[in-house]
């Protein structure tokens, strides 16, 4: 049987129920409640949004960035998906199912000894194709692939090149400059504090596929194109802090 005829994925390959999009759009809501009076955001650069599917990537410092780019997009929940480990969010249809209230989650192996609970890559991307070409979806990766330090960021992993380039959807880069401080990485509560959300122009994947037999160079290229963009925009920022 195809993943995408699978009752459990039903949620990202069809319409889903009122109650799943009405809970994203109250939590969209009360997320832009929060960031217009207790931690002001200003967007820049929204003009670079492309109209079609697109994998929105940015430096991962806290825990409400998921938010933040959902934000800056203007866009609820509904219109976002993550990947997530098969064998941890999946394991039980609870727990798939409370955070799917918030959150589409789209499911990915990662290295397990929990074999029974794998699945291709190849039906991932058929999910994420999917799930993107219904409403015209869009992704959330960050390729740091964790929270990091505060103006400290790591090496991109390659995982948004090679979704981007095996769904040829154009990756939006941004930059987040606050959200470290305003709730940091072992911290309870979110703390006031005016953040910054730089959009950059996208990637176009078609620009990076150099050789059609070489995806792992295609994806290097790619990957080191991001991190040059937000890396750059995070030095700017951090210029503009020192001499302001």
């Amino acid at each position: 049987m195809s993943i995408l005829n699978k009752s459990q994925y039903s949620y990202l390959t069809e319409k889903q129920s009122f109650l799943f999009r009405i809970w994203k759009i109250i939590f969209y809501y009360y997320c832009k409640v929060v960031f217009l009076i207790y931690t002001p955001v200003k967007v820049l650069g929204r003009d670079n949004i492309p109209n079609e599917p697109s994998i929105f990537c940015s430096n991962h410092n806290s825990h409400m960035d998921v938010a933040l780019i959902a934000h800056a997009a203007g866009k609820s929940f509904n219109h976002f998906g993550m990947l997530a480990a098969v064998d941890y969010w999946f394991d039980s249809s609870i727990k798939r199912v409370l955070t799917n209230l918030i959150m589409n989650l789209i499911p990915i192996s990662r290295n397990s000894e929990n074999k029974t609970k794998t699945i291709s890559f190849d039906e991932t991307i058929a999910l994420c194709n999917s799930f993107m070409e219904l409403d015209k979806r869009n992704l959330i990766i960050f390729p740091e692939g964790s929270r990091g330090k505060p103006n400290v960021m790591k090496n991109f992993r390659k995982g948004a090149a090679r979704f981007s380039l095996a769904l040829n959807k154009p990756i939006v880069p941004i930059y987040i400059d606050g959200s470290s401080k305003s709730w940091p990485k072992g911290k309870i509560f979110m703390r006031p504090c005016k953040i910054t959300i730089n959009i950059l122009e996208p990637i176009d994947p078609n620009d990076y596929i150099s050789n059609q037999n070489d995806n792992v160079l295609n994806a290097k290229q790619l990957t080191t194109a991001l991190e040059e963009k937000i890396m750059n925009e995070s030095k700017k920022h951090i210029n503009e802090q020192i001499f302001s």
